[in-house]
């Protein structure tokens, strides 16, 4: 049955009575962008012969142990976000297998025929599609962010391949799981579910457009002759050029396709997610959930043009350096009983995302590489990555001498 909370002091008792165990509010900062914003998405290729419900009950097992992903969200307060610990927070869908190998399957199809998850009260937040092919299955996974960053989601998937696998992962922190027992999503009072119409006009404005943006990818990899070469370049000129692979990944990437994914601006501010889980003390290293803020470097195109990749990989690591400590994490971040939360200071400074001007930089090979994790070519690829926001890179790495990243533009690439 479920519990009638339409007046505000019931509500507020039902609240405080769940928080922590079946009911993990948002972050404000999370609050502030989450609701109305588009999933990450994530396609990867299982090339190993599977039996399908080995594979779904290697997944169900999985999110046990992640229960983050099996939560829908609740509408707490106004404007105020929570996320519902459910049964049936996470969506599995086994589609009929399809007659064609990896090589051949058209991913947009795959798009069209897949589980796309909304952030909004009473939505299942997390969903994966398999679609067995002849040469072996893809699975399709739409995630919500107010659920987990990249990070978050790529320990996730390891821990579903070593299960799969049958091999040993580490668990994930306890800093932000649910600690009670799942209730059924038909069980949520409807108070906490509001219809998108009595949302913010924000967040309808969020999903209409959500619908209607048409994205290109176009991949490119790094060598590690290349990267030496430019390290050996840039401290020739100056000792003090001392940049890592991430940042020269993401100069190239600036310089090569700036006028194809952002033709129409001036000047173009780079954001880069920094990780707290590498920087402040209180955040555990498997902490799963949103661990990231964002840091925001500024180019004018004609800077973009002049300097070299080391003067701009330069120009980003300064810019990271100034937030990417302690300090500055504990300024803007503390820990709460419920996870990550943020300081009004860091909302303040906090610059909207503009299509216009904007790319994200995403840089996810600080993890173990693919292969390790079981994502590597002797069991599978990923194939592809969608992220909330475009145009962007995301950077990874497959075994050591293999760095790659995708790049997603709203503009075809020429």
């Amino acid at each position: 049955m479920k519990n009638n909370v339409s007046d505000n002091q019931t509500k507020t008792a039902y609240l405080e009575q769940n928080y922590g165990k079946t009911i993990l509010p948002l972050s404000l900062f999370d609050n502030l962008i989450r609701p109305g914003e588009k999933p990450i998405e994530i396609f990867f290729f299982y090339r190993k012969e599977a039996f399908i419900p080995r594979l779904q009950d290697s997944l169900s097992e999985a999110i046990q142990y992640y229960n983050l992903f099996s939560s829908r969200l609740i509408m707490i307060d106004d404007h105020k976000f929570a996320l519902q610990y459910c049964t049936d927070g996470a969506l599995i869908n086994v589609l009929s297998p399809i007659d064609e190998t990896i090589d051949s399957v058209n991913l947009e199809n795959i798009k069209k025929m897949m589980v796309h998850v909304k952030t909004l009260p009473g939505e299942p937040l997390f969903a994966v599609t398999g679609i067995p092919l002849r040469d072996g299955i893809i699975g399709a996974i739409s995630c919500s962010h107010s659920v987990a960053d990249g990070v978050s989601l790529l320990l996730f998937m390891y821990a579903w391949m070593c299960i799969t696998e049958g091999k040993n992962f580490l668990l994930p922190s306890k800093q932000r799981l649910f600690t009670g027992h799942p209730i059924r999503s038909s069980a949520i009072d409807k108070v906490f579910i509001p219809a998108l119409s009595e949302l913010s006009k924000g967040i309808q404005t969020k999903m209409s457009h959500a619908n209607n943006i048409e994205t290109h990818m176009t991949m490119e990899y790094f060598s590690d002759e290349f990267l030496a070469k430019i390290k050996i370049e840039a401290k020739s000129d100056d000792e003090k050029y001392l940049i890592s692979n991430h940042q020269i990944m993401t100069s190239f990437l600036l310089k090569k396709y700036y006028k194809n994914i952002l033709p129409h601006a001036d000047r173009i501010i780079l954001r880069t997610p920094i990780n707290l889980r590498d920087i402040h003390p209180d955040v555990d290293k498997i902490y799963i959930g949103t661990a990231l803020f964002v840091n925001f470097t500024e180019f004018t195109k004609d800077e973009i043009d002049k300097m070299s990749i080391y003067q701009i990989a330069h120009r980003l690591k300064e810019s990271m350096m100034s937030v990417r400590n302690e300090k500055y994490a504990k300024k803007i971040s503390f820990l709460s009983p419920y996870g990550i939360e943020f300081t009004s200071e860091m909302l303040s400074e906090y610059l909207p995302h503009n299509v216009n001007t904007d790319v994200v930089s995403t840089n996810l090979t600080h993890l173990k590489d693919l292969e390790s994790m079981f994502l590597g070519p002797e069991t599978g690829s990923i194939l592809y990555v969608d992220l909330p926001f475009q145009p962007s890179f995301t950077l990874f790495k497959e075994k050591s001498d293999k760095l790659f990243a995708q790049i997603t533009s709203r503009y075809p690439f020429t």
